[in-house]
């Protein structure tokens, strides 16, 4: 609408002109002139309209033909590496000589042969394995990080070949860290008997090199649409569709790729053969491999096809008429410029409304925890007159001979000590202070935490397994803050495991790079699903009503960060919960 107010205006200013130049006489019947301008009108609106789509859809089937051909060339590439080796642990195994030594136990005298073939063959390592999974030979025995004397049982394709069948594996190498590809044969005695495997590791570094040099968009996935390899080496190890659980932990015994977490790759399937990823939208052409269940995917950008159908049209428009062509050019530009205004205003909203949600929580938060501060307040004043009587009435009970049990009356009068010190530490949410700081060994805490609920522990037949640190572990922190803190964790760890058999809790203590961590793990029945965040929101609790208040994860959560520190929590993998405690090493502590 636009366009043809402006195609109105010039046209116009010349029928203006052209009425002053004709006589009277000769003047143009107004039906004809709007005709001629509704005919130009539509003829350049049908003509920009067909371009445009003709060379959309023509750039489309270009780019798409031309991402075939590269992605076939990148499959071909793929194979021929895949390829060219798969011969040779048939070989090796068929061969009697070595399944001879194996048999014989003297396979060691194999690792010269093994190291000579590995060279001529350019392959990263030929190993045998016997029947246990263990590296009896191999090529690289020479090597700091040789695979002579590691154990493969895990592996899918060790097992795979011992049971007889040709297995082919891609994973983080063990040893070397160093991702491969293996393919492994059963070794078969003269009789027939299997009596070890033999497998090779392909180093396929240098193909994802020249898969990175080319500048190219392409990446290719297994059957569980995780990223083997790529051009682009952020998106190594993820994945492009969701993993099931018990495929994650099948992935996860099996260490095929090492220590990566295996996170979503962010990749949204369009229609048309087009894919969102990282917020660029691609035309997709994908193929499969020969060897391997992979699958190549070549990507090339939705965005340059566009540019150039826009192009396309634009080089039309300039034909069909100069004004036209100009007027077509100012208004892209202030179009652009809309849009760009548009765009940059969307980004400062959704910084708002970031903005906005983050200081929502912070007030939700903050009134939790001033309720929190005053029900502290509430409770310190109200108990402190009663333990002080307490503690007098005991006085005077040693004075006059009342208690005749030297362990009862210090059993006593510590436990009157610590119900006035954990009324002073509720102060902690009204007032922080860096009073009674000291450099405290952690050792020390624990232990102290463990006997405030020792008798907890042992009337719920909780075991407890306490792996002290090899050297004192130390930290600047208020002890008291800190006992509590720990006391709050192993109360909770006690009541996960209340319904679980043969309950257990362990505790460690380590530093690790520049942090301090005490870890408490339980055989429980995990975090069901909840973070952390709500957890340590105040008041909350997963526990039946009267069972606690929810307030232990908040205290900790507060006296931590007061620290410096932190609390983490995440499943423990053998069943339970982990939760931590994240301190600063004492010489970088707050």
């Amino acid at each position: 609408m636009r366009f043809a107010m402006g195609l109105s205006t010039c046209n116009g200013r010349e029928s203006g002109n052209v009425r002053k130049a004709l006589t009277d006489d000769t003047t143009i019947p107004e039906r004809i002139r709007t005709s001629v301008v509704v005919i130009l009108i539509a003829t350049t609106g049908v003509a920009i309209a067909l371009t445009y789509f003709g060379a959309s859809r023509l750039f489309q089937a270009q780019a798409v033909s031309v991402a075939a051909s590269q992605n076939a060339l990148y499959v071909r590439s793929l194979n021929e590496a895949l390829k060219q080796h798969q011969h040779l642990p048939f070989v090796i195994g068929e061969n009697r000589s070595f399944s001879d030594h194996v048999a014989m136990g003297s396979a060691l005298e194999l690792n010269a042969t093994l190291a000579r073939f590995a060279e001529a063959s350019e392959l990263e390592a030929i190993y045998i394995m016997d029947m246990d999974g263990e590296v009896v030979a191999a090529s690289n025995y020479r090597q700091s990080n040789s695979f002579l004397g590691q154990n493969y049982g895990f592996r899918p394709y060790f097992q795979l070949a011992a049971a007889g069948d040709r297995s082919a594996y891609f994973a983080i190498g063990a040893t070397t860290g160093r991702p491969g590809y293996f393919v492994a044969e059963p070794l078969t005695s003269e009789t027939g008997d299997t009596v070890g495997v033999v497998a090779i590791k392909l180093d396929i570094s240098e193909l994802q090199a020249s898969w990175q040099e080319r500048g190219e968009q392409v990446l290719a996935t297994n059957r569980d649409g995780i990223v083997v390899m790529s051009s682009n080496p952020e998106w190594l190890y993820l994945t492009v569709e969701d993993l099931a659980p018990e495929r994650r932990a099948a992935l996860v015994d099996a260490r095929q790729f090492g220590e990566e977490q295996i996170a979503r790759l962010d990749w949204q399937e369009g229609q048309e053969g087009r894919v969102n990823l990282q917020g660029n939208t691609f035309l997709v052409t994908s193929g499969p491999t020969e060897y391997v269940d992979w699958t190549v995917h070549y990507l090339t950008s939705a965005a340059s096809v566009q540019r150039q159908t826009i192009l396309a049209t634009v080089v039309l428009g300039a034909f069909l008429s100069g004004l036209i062509a100009f007027s077509v050019f100012l208004r892209s530009r202030r179009i652009q410029a809309a849009l760009d205004l548009s765009q940059m205003q969307r980004k400062e909203l959704e910084r708002a409304n970031h903005s906005l949600v983050v200081a929502q929580e912070e007030l939700a938060r903050s009134s939790k925890l001033v309720a929190l501060g005053q029900l502290a307040a509430s409770v310190t004043h109200e108990l402190g007159q009663p333990i002080s009587a307490l503690k007098n009435h005991l006085f005077a009970a040693e004075i006059g001979g009342e208690i005749t049990s030297p362990n009862t009356l210090s059993s006593l009068r510590r436990l009157a000590d610590r119900m006035e010190a954990t009324t002073k530490q509720l102060r902690f949410f009204a007032r922080q202070t860096g009073e009674d700081w000291a450099t405290t060994d952690l050792e020390t805490v624990i232990n102290e935490a463990l006997d405030l609920v020792r008798h907890n522990l042992e009337a719920n037949e909780v075991r407890v397994h306490w792996t002290r640190p090899e050297e004192r572990v130390r930290v600047r922190c208020h002890r008291l803050q800190m006992e509590q803190a720990v006391v709050n964790l192993l109360r909770n760890a006690e009541m996960a495991v209340r319904d679980t058999p043969d309950p257990e809790i362990r505790i460690t203590c380590a530093e690790v790079d520049t942090r301090t961590v005490i870890s408490i793990a339980d055989n429980g029945p995990g975090l069901m699903g909840k973070d952390l965040p709500t957890m340590e929101e105040p008041f909350f609790s997963s526990r039946s009503s009267g069972d606690g208040m929810g307030l232990g994860l908040a205290i900790t959560g507060e006296i931590l960060r007061a620290h410096g520190g932190h609390v983490a929590a995440h499943d423990n993998p053998e069943g339970g919960a982990v939760f931590s405690l994240v301190l600063p090493k004492k010489d970088s502590a707050p």
